[in-house]
């Protein structure tokens, strides 16, 4: 070998290293990478769907199977993510502060302005499908065949229209949550209603207004309406509790013959071992009625006593003129 070729091998070092790739896959080469790729494009452009139209991508997730869990994402995001408020006004910004501060109260439940509550109705570029009874809001998708537009419930919808689920008055004048003046019965009625809605349906927040305040805290008329349903309920177990003493007659009314009433050992739904006779039931205040009286034994108000009329002395009953009075039944002529 000579000198030169020597040099001319010690300047090629490259024959005897190994070059190492250190660059990143490129583009394409990875399935994985692509699927994430894809499912974040397809998230980015539903996102800029639900922002463009918020209603419409609701209406149509409400239609598409899974696509609902998407759009409460979205909505969480909206509700967290500073990101969207670049895209708003100064004052939108500030409305929207406003309207959280006010919205979220009291232990974290929704607060419903009537507007507001107006937008569930249920239409078709509506928010969604509540109702409210006594203030409190309902979400009542799942029965949307009798809320939702066209159904039998339909004018609920979207309002408070409490005293109308015990008058039956069910136009503008008589949908209100306005329930003063009622009667026992009625209250009743309303505590009904409210325990199906909680049983069947799910409550999504209050209504601020007549019951409820805009922090979510009960207001004075919500406390006079637990009242008069507290008051309504106490009426009742003393009804009952008359019933049993004095039981409603049966009652059939002809044309020729007049009103019948008469007793049986089950006549007005109470179950007794004796019959009793007919009288007219008068108390203060309140309608008279045909009651089927005791007549042997010692009075109720009475164990004791050692008279064997039943309750025929109490002042509260009065005979039908021209009936037996110790006949079961009693036939009368109408004026």
């Amino acid at each position: 070998m000579t000198e030169n070729a020597g040099k001319s091998d010690a300047k090629s070092p490259k024959r005897d290293k190994i070059v190492i790739d250190t660059l990143p896959p490129r583009s394409g080469s990875c399935a994985f990478h692509n699927f994430i790729y894809g499912v974040l494009a397809l998230v980015g452009g539903l996102y800029v769907a639900y922002i463009i139209d918020k209603n419409a991508f609701q209406q149509y997730c409400n239609k598409v199977k899974y696509l609902g869990y998407v759009n409460d994402f979205f909505e969480v995001v909206e509700e967290f993510s500073p990101f969207h408020q670049f895209l708003q006004t100064e004052e939108e910004f500030i409305e929207s502060l406003k309207q959280k501060d006010g919205k979220q109260k009291s232990s974290g439940i929704k607060i419903f302005t009537k507007d507001e509550l107006a937008k569930y109705d249920g239409s078709d570029k509506s928010k969604g499908l509540y109702l409210a009874l006594l203030g409190q809001v309902y979400d009542v998708s799942k029965g949307k065949e009798y809320y939702g537009p066209g159904g039998g419930y339909a004018f609920f919808s979207g309002k408070d229209g409490s005293r109308a689920f015990v008058t039956g008055q069910f136009d503008e004048a008589g949908l209100t949550d306005d329930v003063s003046g009622l009667s026992s019965g009625d209250y009743l009625g309303l505590k009904e209603w409210e325990e199906f809605y909680k049983k069947d349906y799910t409550r999504v927040g209050v209504l601020a207004g007549r019951f409820y305040d805009s922090n979510g805290d009960v207001t004075e008329d919500w406390k006079k309406l637990q009242a008069s349903i507290s008051d309504a309920l106490k009426d009742r177990e003393k009804e009952d509790v008359e019933k049993k003493v004095f039981p409603p007659c049966n009652v059939e009314w002809s044309k020729e013959k007049g009103s019948r009433y008469w007793c049986t050992k089950k006549s007005g739904g109470i179950a007794r071992k004796w019959i009793g006779v007919p009288r007219r039931l008068f108390y203060p205040g309140r309608e008279e009625r045909c009651a089927c009286v005791r007549d042997s034994g010692a009075p109720s108000t009475d164990p004791s006593s050692r008279s064997d009329t039943g309750d025929l002395e109490n002042p509260h009953l009065k005979e039908y003129q021209g009936c037996d009075s110790k006949s079961f039944e009693c036939w009368t002529k109408d004026d």
